[in-house]
């Protein structure tokens, strides 16, 4: 296993970076940062310019927390399968991109990963796997503040994707396409639980031969839903 941690502490006034770059199985990562105006990404990365990390190998476990606000969490490709990801934002104004299995080379299978979020006018940006790889994805999100912006991607076979929403006028968007099988036990399941009002969700289930499913539990008013559920065989949109 190959691992680098790259550390900038740029003083009590200034900016915290981390940059970092995994390879090899079985790693276990925890990188926690307290404050505002920091950083965590790749070892390309110089001093004010970040670029994404990257993290290689099976059976992984990434925690990753960052309190404060205006940070930024970004990787171009967490590739692994196997991985456990818990994944805790607390603040207003961060920005997370995460990436997972950007170039085929692993599966994405059997991916847990667990995020919350707690503040608002966050935006986070999650893609998953590519070519129907995320077979027995765990995904469980509980987002709650305001005026956050949240997109996430998920090409499966099999995906189980729980989110609670407690707030006001937040934006989520999610696309889940791939090969989602035809029994009840290779299927995609969305569940969201909301509590808040004037939020728009834009939701699409596009899995050819699909068998998916939806549930949506609502308490508040003025909220906007698009809903699109296709097996391939016409194009809809709200």
């Amino acid at each position: 296993m190959r691992l680098f941690f790259l550390l900038l502490s740029l003083g009590l006034a200034a900016d915290d970076e981390i940059f970092v770059e995994q390879t090899g199985s079985n790693a276990t990562i925890k990188l926690e940062q307290l404050g505002s105006s920091n950083l965590i990404g790749g070892t390309s990365a110089v001093s004010g310019t970040m670029t994404a990390l990257d993290l290689d190998g099976t059976a992984m476990t990434l925690t990753i927390n960052q309190i404060g606000s205006s940070n930024i969490f970004r990787s171009d490709g967490i590739n692994s399968d196997n991985v456990t990801g818990y994944f805790d934002f607390q603040g207003d104004s961060n920005v997370l991109d995460i990436l997972l299995n950007s170039n085929g080379a692993y599966t994405a299978d059997y991916a847990n990963l667990n995020l919350q979020v707690s503040g608002g006018s966050n935006v986070f940006d999650i893609e998953i796997a590519e070519s129907s790889n995320a077979d027995y994805l765990d995904l469980d999100w509980i987002i709650d503040g305001d005026n956050n912006d949240f997109e996430f991607d998920i090409d499966y076979e099999n995906a189980v994707s729980n989110i609670d929403v407690f707030g006001d006028s937040n934006t989520l968007t999610f696309t889940g396409s791939g090969y989602a099988g035809t029994t009840s036990s290779d299927s995609a399941y969305f569940y969201l639980d909301l509590d808040g009002s004037s939020n728009t969700f834009l939701i699409t289930q596009a899995s050819t031969l699909a068998r998916d499913y939806l549930k949506i539990t609502t308490n508040g008013s003025n909220s906007t839903f698009c809903i699109v559920q296709s097996d391939g065989s016409s194009q809809t949109t709200c």
